[in-house]
């Protein structure tokens, strides 16, 4: 998994096959889904740096309030343990994980929750995980590497500490990542928190205003957005999104709309264009898929 993360398309919409680092070797234990729905205890109270803070549309929460997991008790819910090569350091790494799916059924989830959001507390890098991706993609919170929890971690060879938690996703796991554009948007090292949230809701702005009615290609580049940009940048509207970019969604539209092959030349290859920038390359993003980004932030409209 690389240390650097920055805004590259991730559109399970749009498939087109890419190759993919540290693929699976072996799934060695697969058990039983978790059958009781909200069987997790929240607590009021931090105890520890590697309790798992929720918020959102928790049931019986008063908004706004957070809760806590402890990660003993993330261990005690149905687990995997997967066999993955080239995941944080070279070589064979083994994983004890819990899929979102089972995580999901045992959150304690309030009225319209159908979506995740993990967010990373040190650089505030953000990924979404709607029930359909779960369900298709099959993420994972790892909980162990090597059968060490995070209070052990970095594992040797990695010079970065990729706790408290990190959700990843495989192809040997679910056949589907294989079709993703870009998946590592869905693989966030770092996160601290998790929100039970209504899509809709969070996604507003970006299905509103002059976002409402948008040609084909920007309903496309919003899937791109959402499922990628997002994790760095917020939305229009403040439109939730990570905050680990220093670029607003009104700056980005301004270069978008001004100069679209400049927008294009930065975002295959920032550091060619502009000495010192943050954002990682994405030379393999096609011209069509440019198209649909920058269509979708300028709110290209529909033809009437």
């Amino acid at each position: 998994m690389p240390e650097v993360r920055c805004c590259s398309s991730l559109n399970p919409f749009l498939p087109r096959f890419r190759a993919l680092r540290g693929g699976v070797l072996a799934l060695l234990c697969l058990t039983a889904a978790w059958g009781a729905h909200g069987a997790l205890a929240l607590q009021r109270e931090r105890t520890s740096p590697y309790d798992l803070i929720l918020t959102g549309r928790l049931a019986g929460v008063p908004g706004g309030e957070k809760r806590y997991v402890r990660w003993s008790e993330l261990r005690a819910l149905p687990t995997s343990k997967l066999k993955l090569a080239g995941e944080f350091v070279k070589g064979e790494q083994e994983l004890t994980v819990v899929f979102l799916t089972d995580l999901w059924a045992a959150l304690p989830r309030g009225a319209g929750a159908d979506t995740l959001l993990a967010t990373c507390a040190s650089d505030g890098y953000a990924s979404v995980y709607r029930e359909s991706f779960m369900a298709g993609c099959r993420p994972f919170l790892v909980l162990e590497i090597n059968g060490q929890g995070p209070e052990k971690w970095p594992p040797p060879g990695l010079d970065y500490n990729p706790g408290p938690y990190v959700i990843s996703i495989s192809p040997g796991v679910a056949p589907a990542v294989a079709q993703l554009i870009d998946p590592g948007h869905k693989k966030p090292w770092g996160v601290t928190t998790l929100e039970l949230a209504n899509f809709d809701e969070r996604y507003r702005g970006s299905f509103s205003g002059r976002w409402a009615a948008l040609s084909a290609r920007a309903v496309a580049g919003r899937e791109i957005w959402i499922n990628s940009c997002a994790s760095c940048h917020r939305g229009p509207a403040g439109t939730f999104g990570g905050t680990k970019s220093d670029r607003t969604f009104e700056v980005l539209a301004a270069y978008a709309g001004y100069n679209a092959d400049y927008f294009k030349r930065y975002v295959r290859n920032p550091q060619g264009v502009m000495a010192g920038a943050k954002m990682e390359p994405h030379p393999h993003y096609t011209d069509a898929e440019l198209d649909a980004l920058i269509a979708f932030i300028t709110a290209e409209p529909k033809q009437r």
